[in-house]
Order: structure tokens, then C-alpha cells, then sequence
């Protein structure tokens, strides 16, 4: 009897020690996602026109042109790695608000998604709001 007593109590020390280790991944994972959120929003509201703009006019068209292609590859790109990274944190919400960025005519970064990228795009943030309790649009059902 002496034995099991013993294994329990160190089968529970290890299932504390487990659960404590838990709790601190899961809070350095929201403190990770956070970070990884601002700084590739940052990327994609870049101050004076947006990222891989120039601020002035040089006149080069192809340079121009060179900017708007990488744009149309990068910032897709970028979006749905952002979906991904908050998807998979469980910070569903975060794709819902990321939608307004999209959407917002202040960052017109629609305008550089194709059709099929604005659709994947839309099913996501639909998956995102039924897994955190929103409407498309971002408003919490419950409330209304």
C-alpha cells in the first residue's frame, strides 16, 4: 500500500509539473502569436502607401511595375501566412479583424488578391468566425 501511495503522489507531482509546463507554452504562444501578428500587420499597413512603394515618384516605370508584382505575390503571401499563424494559435477573432484591413479603402490591399485569393481568403475568415462565435462581419452572435 505503501508503494501505490508513493506512485500516486509522484504520478500527480508529475502531472502538475506537466500541467504548469502547459500553462507556460500556452502563454509564450500568445505572447509569440501577438508579436508575429504586429509585426506582419506592419508589413502589410506600411506607413506612406504601403510596403514595396516608393514614397516618391522617380518616374521608372519598370521599377513601378517590379514593386506592384512583388506586392501582388508578397502581401497575398503574407496574409494568409498570418491567417495560418492565428488560425493555429486559436486566435480566431484575429482573422475576422484582419478582414477590415482587407477590406478597409485606407490599405485598398484587395486590390492586390486575385478572385480565387479573395474567395480562399473569405472561407477562412468564414471558418474563423463560426470557431469564435461571429458573424462574418466580426460582430459576436450572442449579443444580438
Amino acid at each position: 500500500a505503501v508503494v501505490s501511495t508513493q506512485s500516486t503522489g509522484a504520478e500527480e507531482e508529475k502531472k502538475k509539473l506537466h500541467e504548469l509546463s502547459l500553462q507556460r507554452w500556452e502563454q509564450q504562444l500568445i505572447v509569440q502569436t501577438q508579436l508575429t501578428r504586429d509585426k506582419m500587420l506592419n508589413v502589410l499597413l506600411f506607413i506612406d502607401g504601403g510596403w514595396m512603394k516608393d514614397e516618391v515618384d522617380t518616374g521608372d516605370r519598370d521599377r513601378a511595375e517590379q514593386l506592384e508584382s512583388l506586392r501582388r505575390v508578397c502581401i497575398p503571401a503574407t496574409t494568409f501566412l498570418l491567417v495560418n499563424v492565428l488560425t493555429e494559435s486559436g486566435q480566431d477573432s484575429g482573422v475576422v479583424e484582419l478582414a477590415d484591413y482587407l477590406a478597409s479603402e485606407q490599405y485598398k490591399l484587395y486590390t492586390l488578391f486575385t478572385k480565387e485569393e479573395l474567395r480562399r481568403f473569405l472561407a477562412k475568415v468564414y471558418e474563423s468566425s463560426i470557431r469564435c462565435g461571429c458573424d462574418p462581419l466580426g460582430f459576436n452572435e450572442q449579443q444580438q
